[in-house]
């Protein structure tokens, strides 16, 4: 079957590919090439980072966290949409996205083997950095896979089992780390390892057109690049509307999953030797609200042909939840925020995705680097999270968690309501 065919827009005289729906095997692959990716990278983000910095500075733990993953994020941030154009301009006989996918991963995987080793904060923190360079160029490749790839009727689901990896993720690293241990190099390295696995099993099998048949890149220019960064708002209200929804209900997310592991000690009372476990039961009951919801709501997208009410709803179902943490006293309590908040957010991940591939602007030749520009949202939030969590954090003499979850409630609020003025998509 042919990957394409191609017809001509009514409204210019470019040619625009109308993409053949993808089988089972390849939306399989995706779905375990997108699981490796964010066990590689979530992993540290929620467990394990939070227990290496505890362990070299346990008296100014948060701080040294919440500055740690900010550079990172800062570094994620530029290195998205910036290898996303390098992917986009890539025309190699590995195709322009495969040499991406891999070779990020690979510097990536290097990275976490060497925090696991680090003697200091200063190291952990600059290979954090590369680390985040190094798996944004991979994610980068990967998400231009859905504008590249798949067709309009198929990514609400795609995009779901997209969104279901990263949570199937989150809780398979918690095992992860239960399994190992909660020390050493092992935690870092086996997650990166798996999720290095996965990405071959993708990378060698992803259908790329030959080089022949991709438009020439655009000619090589760091102004033209630099320029390239701006989406003029005016001219792309849709995309940028998302841009800010999508921001305001990462920053909320970011809030609790940043912190999660010092609430749990330090409000809750659980000991460093069960954290881990805690930390898995959590995931496991946000990864399965996540993978429930996220599919459910895809199909549903796509046989409805809707996004906006699916992303309105998962909005503020997702800040209802972070509210519950406000109340919340006892494990239990929190298992019942998670439960609310990640049906709430799995029904976003998979929509919201969908809809801004419907709205990306020129698709044919800027899908990564347009992605990665969409991904600033996600990565800006655990920069600026961890920077402004403090803050309120203090507010009372310190340890205010009811003040940190209220504003991250009110964030994902806000963003829900962002959706509403997207007029390209019903």
């Amino acid at each position: 079957m042919p990957m394409e065919r191609h017809e001509r827009v009514a409204d210019s005289s470019r040619v625009e590919p109308v993409l053949a729906e993808v089988g089972a095997g390849f939306m399989l692959r995706y779905t375990i090439a997108s699981f490796g990716l964010f066990l590689a990278v979530m992993t540290p983000v929620t467990i394990t980072m939070a227990i290496r910095v505890a362990e070299l500075d346990p008296t100014g733990k948060a701080a040294s966290l919440g500055f740690i993953l900010g550079a990172g994020a800062l570094v994620a941030m530029v290195a998205n949409p910036l290898f996303g154009q390098l992917s986009d301009r890539t025309r190699s006989r590995f195709g322009r996205r495969r040499p991406w996918m891999f070779g990020g991963l690979l510097v990536g995987v290097a990275g976490l083997a060497g925090i696991g080793a680090s003697p200091s904060l200063w190291w952990v923190g600059v290979l954090w950095c590369v680390v985040q360079a190094g798996l944004n160029a991979t994610l980068s490749a990967l998400v231009a896979v859905i504008p590249d790839r798949v067709p309009e009727q198929q990514r609400g689901r795609v995009s779901a089992f997209y969104g279901m990896s990263s949570n199937v993720a989150v809780f398979s690293g918690a095992a992860i780390v239960d399994l190992v241990g909660a020390e050493g190099m092992a935690m870092f390295l086996v997650p990166a390892l798996i999720g290095l696995g996965c990405m071959l099993l993708f990378a060698l099998r992803y259908p790329e057109p030959e080089v022949a048949r991709l438009a020439p890149p655009k000619p090589f220019s760091m102004l033209a690049m630099l320029r390239d960064f701006w989406l003029d708002p005016r001219q792309h209200p849709d995309f940028a509307w998302a841009w800010v929804s999508r921001f305001l209900l990462f920053i909320g997310g970011a809030m609790l999953m940043t912190y999660q592991v010092y609430y749990l000690t330090d409000v809750l009372g659980i000991d460093a030797l069960n954290i881990g476990r805690r930390v898995f039961v959590s995931s496991l009951v946000m990864g399965g609200c996540m993978m429930l919801a996220s599919f459910i709501s895809g199909w549903l997208s796509d046989r409805s042909r809707r996004r906006k009410p699916f992303v309105l709803f998962a909005g503020l179902v997702y800040a209802a939840g972070l509210g519950i943490l406000t109340v919340a006293s006892s494990f239990s309590g929190f298992l019942a925020a998670i439960v609310v908040s990640s049906l709430g957010f799995g029904v976003y991940l998979a929509v919201d995705q969908a809809l801004v591939v419907d709205i990306l602007p020129n698709r044919e030749q800027d899908a990564a680097k347009n992605m990665g520009i969409l991904n600033i949202a996600n990565a800006a939030p655990q920069s600026l999270a961890p920077a402004v969590a403090p803050l309120f954090l203090a507010i009372g003499g310190g340890g205010n968690y009811v003040a940190l979850f209220i504003t991250a409630a009110g964030l994902a609020l806000v963003g829900a309501l962002a959706i509403l003025p997207v007029k390209g998509v019903r």
